[in-house]
């Protein structure tokens, strides 16, 4: 037998690992693009996975919103009713129960110590069981001559009780401190469910509303909606909203540009009267002050609160303003909006035409040859002036009046008249600075008897002892205060304005009767934040646990 072999060509050999180079290559890119199909499909996966969880995480939001909306139909139902019929119909499908939701500051007091707490006792008819933290939290500011001043900004409920037929009473002893009393508010809860989502997901959301009966002016609502999908961990989003009376974003003080304390000065509120703008009438009185006051800055770009500032009430930032230092009671917000375009002044002509004052201001006014006339239309008296400076001018009791000024500023002087229940009203449109250095401006302390607007971008200043009392709109202009004597009240209303600057202890007190209104829809926002930290989740999980 002959054995042959097979001996190739040197063409052959080369045609024949050329198609075997082609194989491997093939093979590669085979190999190469089954990996790029893996990877694509699995990014393909992921992608639609991360937009399932968007989708369900803003309809979450939504679910959350539609909550808070519900109680704020209930609110707007209730109107300025407090009686039992209008709250059972306003709150209908709601449940009820009598139990303590939490415990609101009426007047933060002063003179208490962490070294020595003060005690927290519950009192009431009918029901039992209601805890509180055993020590009170506790803020420090400072007076006028420097002094700490040690107050209770709040008190955390860490059992509702049971079976209160009303709010229980509250009283807040030992310690070292006296006047500060806060009120017990009911809750009301409600669960709404959806159980047929997109995508076969199913949502719940649980409402808790404190303060429902319309007796308190700023209610607190929190919703947490829960959404459950068919794969994957359940997703929750909580929204907290506080309410008020005025049906707007009760202001304290706002500035356009940025605020920056130095020194001691303190943010807060307080309440005039029993009735807003009907007398007798009370001055700012730090042992009576209370928690529901707003400082923010909508373009800062900071809000510096320095070392030992206090804001007792709530923080507005608008986009990219940071807030540094000091101590804030309440919360801090990211979505402050605000309108700071100037009202348009009235002219001398038609309905608005008044009386050409030239550069001086009369000692009272409306004078007498102008109440032979009357008012105008609109129940005020017109007035106008050029190169004048107001000063001590008094408003007749019960008169209303507009000053119109060109080259114009405001110093110390000016004061609204209260006679029995007449109170005077002055509005002052003008050009000029508004500084009563260290005189007094408005001292019947009834705020919204005094609106003063300007375009000036120079400077406003209070110095020492000085006192202004009333709204002032100066949303170009800088704030100043200088020093500080021993006058707790100093600046004492709304403020609306360019830049603030606080040296020494110059302080902020809103006047909570600027926000009243006669509204059967009383109820407005006030505030709306979403809660997103660990922290801030916390206070409110037992609330939401029903």
């Amino acid at each position: 037998m002959k054995i042959h072999s097979t001996v190739y060509s040197g063409a052959e050999a080369r045609l024949r690992s050329s198609r075997g180079s082609v194989l491997m290559t093939a093979l590669i890119f085979g190999i190469i693009i089954a990996i790029s199909l893996m990877s694509y499909i699995q990014i393909s996966a992921g992608s639609l996975k991360l937009a399932h969880r968007t989708f369900f995480a803003n309809a979450a939001n939504n679910l959350a919103e539609a909550g808070t909306e519900e109680a704020v139909w209930s609110f707007n139902q209730l109107g300025n009713s407090t009686g039992s019929t209008a709250v059972n119909a306003a709150w209908n499908g709601w449940t009820r129960n009598n139990v303590v939701g939490d415990a609101y500051m009426a007047s933060i007091g002063s003179g208490y110590s962490a070294l020595t707490p003060p005690t927290v006792t519950f009192s009431g008819p009918g029901g039992t069981g209601v805890t509180a933290t055993g020590t009170p939290i506790i803020t420090t500011a400072y007076d006028n001559n420097n002094l700490p001043v040690t107050s209770v900004s709040g008190i955390n409920i860490t059992n509702p009780g049971t079976g209160y037929t009303s709010a229980p009473t509250i009283t807040i002893g030992g310690g070292t401190g006296t006047g500060a009393l806060a009120k017990a508010r009911f809750a009301a809860t409600r669960t709404l469910t959806f159980p047929n989502l997109d995508q076969n997901a199913s949502g719940t959301v649980k409402v808790w509303v404190a303060g429902y009966d319309g007796t308190e002016v700023v209610p607190v609502i929190v919703a947490k909606a829960t959404i459950t999908p068919v794969e994957g961990p359940t997703i929750e989003k909580i929204v907290k909203i506080i309410l008020s009376k005025n049906g707007a974003l009760p202001k304290g003080l706002i500035a356009k540009n940025g605020i920056t304390w130095n020194g001691h000065p303190i943010a807060d509120s307080y309440l005039s009267s029993a009735v807003p703008g009907v007398p007798p009438f009370s001055a700012y009185n730090a042992g009576t002050a209370r928690t529901n006051i707003t400082v923010g800055s909508l373009y800062g770009p900071q809000i510096d609160l320095g070392a030992q500032g206090v804001v007792y009430g709530n923080v507005m930032l608008g986009s990219g303003v940071t807030v540094s230092g000091g101590t804030i009671t309440g919360q801090t917000i990211g979505n402050l909006t605000y309108n700071f375009t100037m009202p348009v002044y009235p002219t001398n002509a038609g309905a608005t035409a008044g009386v050409n004052l030239g550069a001086t201001v009369p000692a009272v006014l409306p004078r007498a040859a102008d109440l032979a006339g009357g008012p105008r239309a609109d129940g005020y008296y017109y007035y106008y002036t050029n190169g004048a400076t107001i000063g001590t001018t008094t408003i007749t009791a019960g008169a209303k009046v507009v000053i119109v000024g060109t080259a114009t500023n405001m110093i110390d002087g000016l004061q609204i008249g209260v006679s029995g229940a007449q109170v005077g009203m002055a509005k002052i449109y003008m050009d000029g600075t508004m500084s009563p250095g260290n005189g007094s401006v408005n001292t019947a302390a009834w705020a919204g008897a005094l609106e003063v607007y300007t375009t000036t971008a120079g400077t406003c200043t209070l110095s020492g002892n000085g006192f202004f009392c009333g709204s002032l709109f100066a949303p170009n202009a800088e704030l100043r205060g200088n020093g500080g004597g021993n006058n707790a009240q100093d600046l004492c209303g709304s403020f609306i304005v360019g830049t603030v600057t606080s040296n020494g202890h110059m302080s902020f007190h809103y006047d909570e009767g600027l926000g009243a209104s006669a509204n059967p829809r009383a109820w407005g926002l006030a505030l709306w934040t979403e809660m997103q930290t660990a922290a801030e989740r916390q206070v409110y999980a037992s609330k939401l646990n029903f």
